[in-house]
């Protein structure tokens, strides 16, 4: 379904600004995008899972600054795909995190 071409123009292609200033969701109300199921088969991990996924990223973004190595720019980044059933890069995605100093502020 998230691959429907009557639900998503180039359907094949990694475009995460789809969503956005969007209505569709990922907790079962809309039928174009269901990774987690939807009605009396939907997940029942599903609210531990986005907990699992979102705390520690907010702590990676809170506690550290990130730039790309090199003097590599985000334009210069190959965002290619490989096949599979997840959306995996190509290739791995490299970053310097840098501690961010709370004593400034």
């Amino acid at each position: 379904m998230a691959r429907d071409p009557e639900s998503w123009d180039d359907p094949e292609d990694f475009v995460p600004e789809r969503f956005e200033n969007s209505s569709v969701d990922f907790k079962g109300n809309h039928y174009q995008f269901i990774p987690f199921g939807a009605g009396s088969r939907i997940c029942p991990g599903m609210q531990y899972s986005l907990a699992d996924v979102m705390y520690p990223l907010a702590k990676l973004l809170y506690h550290f600054d990130w730039k790309l190595p090199n003097g590599k720019q985000p334009e210069d980044l190959d965002m290619t795909e490989t096949f599979g059933i997840t959306a995996n890069r190509k290739n791995d995605l490299y970053l310097i995190a840098i501690p961010h100093d709370l004593s400034k502020y």
